[in-house]
């Protein structure tokens, strides 16, 4: 099977700058192909050091993918140091260069002339069109001459090079449009298919215990994974095809959804705000949210799904007493008596915003977020939480630990506050 290795070229990579999520997106790409990506490396702007990871990139691994280090300005080098690397001259290309001149034509830019740097390319090497910007990549299948002459090991052993812009907008649309169909045709003759099954409630160390029996396996092989507040298993099955993968994995993702039940809430991309929002569609509800300490995150998170506005009607954040009882209807006998914090106020509050939001759920969450405004009968971390509808009221008490920082409580607050909708949900779905 081809070996792989991602080289990200820039200093802003080392400096915590720039987030690489390149490296990401390549990897789940070259794991569709059936390549593995056994080395990631990240590499300043220096020409010694890029060709120094250069030698050793060529030296193990059959396909190198460079990302970054393509633009007009002098820290720009990747392209340079593989033709030094390869002692190749560079060339420009005129439809290369036609193409940058029509691009700034049409944004009404002028053209700098340091972007002709842009049009050259590595004697050889053949050009890898940038259809969301200025500055295209090369692929180059280097010769067994070249590949000697560069002290590369094993030199008559095939190798190419794939160069991209570090934009990852950029690099996408260049993937899509013609790295992965060349590496198809060139390197693949089996492929891996995966999937994510997305845990809530239950922490890493029982899950993977859980299903010890399965992490041990080949084909597929299971392996878990510690989210935000989540957990994953990850299956991943190696065929000669996505549907022979796929018939491989059904049996271990069916075992894990009948052990996991309830605690596997998706897969994938799924969230739990999408998975909630899915629900609420399918039982045709319509949800209204009061929020204290999470200070409209949770209502973020709802309505970041897009379609939202067909089950979310009415949120309200109530910080002060007075929107509390303004708004809500909470009396101001339960706040003097018991406080903001409490069940109390948090059933008040979802029943008021049950009629507020003329919905058929409402959630309510009242809380200490801290860092301040603790006491010892009310720590911070301490959150109440209640879902109502017309008939019911169910209350939730959660502990979160006055050492967690004030964003950490708010996310894990909204995390408990959707899977308690999730669950009433699949509970009155059936």
């Amino acid at each position: 099977m081809p070996v792989a290795e991602v080289l990200s070229v820039g200093t802003e990579l080392l400096l915590g700058q720039v987030l690489d999520t390149n490296c990401q997106f390549l990897a789940v790409e070259l794991a569709k192909l059936g390549i593995d990506c056994f080395f990631r490396t990240t590499v300043g702007d220096n020409k010694q050091r890029i060709k120094e990871a250069l030698q050793t990139a060529f030296n193990r691994a059959d396909v190198v993918i460079t990302t970054g280090g393509l633009g007009p300005t002098a820290d720009d080098l990747t392209t340079e140091c593989l033709a030094e690397f390869f002692q190749v001259e560079q060339v420009f290309d005129d439809q290369v260069w036609a193409h940058i001149q029509e691009l700034f034509k049409h944004r009404n830019f002028p053209l700098p002339e340091s972007n002709r740097k842009q049009a050259l390319r590595p004697l050889g090497a053949q050009i890898l069109p940038n259809p969301a910007g200025t500055a295209p990549g090369i692929i180059w299948h280097v010769s067994p001459e070249l590949l000697k002459k560069a002290s590369v090991a094993n030199p008559e052993k095939d190798r190419c090079v794939l160069t991209f812009p570090g934009v990852p907008r950029e690099l996408k649309a260049m993937w899509a449009d013609t790295a992965f169909a060349y590496l198809l045709k060139r390197y693949t003759s089996g492929t891996m298919w995966s999937i994510e099954l997305k845990h809530y409630g239950i922490g890493e160390s029982a899950l993977a215990e859980q299903y010890a029996h399965l992490l041990e396996g080949s084909n597929p092989t299971v392996a878990p994974y510690a989210g935000t507040g989540e957990c994953r298993l990850r299956v991943t099955a190696k065929a000669d095809t996505i549907d022979g993968a796929k018939i491989i994995a059904q049996p271990i993702v069916d075992e894990i959804l009948a052990g996991s039940g309830q605690r596997c809430y998706g897969f994938d991309n799924d969230t739990l705000e999408s998975v909630v929002g899915e629900l609420l569609v399918k039982g045709g509800y319509r949800l209204s949210v009061a929020e204290s300490c999470t200070g409209g995150l949770l209502s973020q998170r709802l309505t970041d799904i897009a379609g939202s506005s067909r089950y979310i009607t009415l949120n309200v954040v109530s910080y002060a007493y007075e929107a509390k009882v303004g708004l809500l209807g909470v009396s101001p006998v339960t706040l003097e008596k018991y406080g903001a914090v409490s069940p109390e106020c948090a059933e008040e509050m979802a029943r008021g915003m049950l009629k507020l939001g003329y919905a058929d759920i409402a959630l309510s969450v009242t809380g200490v977020a801290g860092p301040a405004g603790g006491t010892e009968a009310k720590p911070v971390g301490l959150v109440y939480m209640a879902l109502v509808t017309k008939d019911q009221c169910i209350p939730r008490t959660l502990q979160l630990g006055s050492k967690a920082g004030r964003s950490e409580i708010r996310f894990r607050t909204t995390n408990e506050a959707l899977n308690m909708v999730r669950l009433f949900l699949l509970n009155n779905l059936k």
